[in-house]
């Protein structure tokens, strides 16, 4: 879903999403990127994973504070990421290795690319994640859970041809595993888009696999 306004109109979205996002974790900026030691040395908000909840809370404060330490602190060495339909796209424009084989290293490896673009070129590019609801309910055990969530991912990059903004939409869901510590983490995130046809956060990822 692509939106083309005015210059204006990108700080008016920025804004408005910055000030929503300031509310929640002390007035922190989501486009803003930090170098980041591991989390028990780190700046930026993060919180003992000792349930399923906080692993997402985690993921949410580091994805908008661009921390990728606090990021890769989210998942599990045996991580995996799925997106199915946009596979099946990718294959039928002729890559079907872009969602192929993506693991812990290609997650990272794609999250700090899109933490350095939107440092490197802080006035012409970022991005920034919401979490809307829960559905379906948690499922949560003594050490397994599965946990879904309805997103929205407002990217603005000024230096794409045309320029604009798009909001990316869909649902996340992530399987998390009790691991050392009794932490919980991610060991596998499937990905599908709020309709058929529509950006999601896998597209937008994809962009960034090198």
């Amino acid at each position: 879903m692509r939106i083309l306004p005015s210059r204006l109109c990108y700080v008016s979205l920025l804004s408005l999403l910055l000030l929503g996002y300031s509310c929640i974790s002390g007035c922190k900026n989501p486009f803003k990127t930090r170098e980041s030691p591991e989390p028990e040395f780190s700046e930026g908000t993060w919180e003992t994973p000792a349930l399923p909840e906080i692993v997402i809370q985690n993921l949410f404060h580091a994805y908008n504070e661009k921390i990728i330490g606090n990021f890769s602190q989210c998942l599990c060495d045996s991580f995996r990421f799925s997106a199915p339909e946009d596979s099946v796209d990718a294959a039928n424009l002729g890559r079907p290795d872009l969602f192929a084989d993506w693991d812990r290293s290609v997650e990272i490896s794609v999250t700090t690319s899109i933490f350095n673009t939107s440092r490197q070129n802080p006035d012409s590019f970022g991005c920034a994640v919401s979490f809307l609801s829960t559905h379906p309910p948690d499922e949560v055990g003594d050490t397994l859970a599965i946990l879904s969530r309805k997103y929205e991912l407002l990217i603005f990059d000024l230096k794409a041809v045309p320029p604009g903004t798009t909001l990316a939409r869909g649902t996340a869901t992530f399987h998390m595993r009790q691991t050392s510590l009794n932490w919980w983490s991610i060991y596998f995130w499937n990905d599908i888009p709020a309709k058929e046809g529509e950006d999601d956060w896998a597209d937008f990822k994809a962009k960034f696999r090198r």
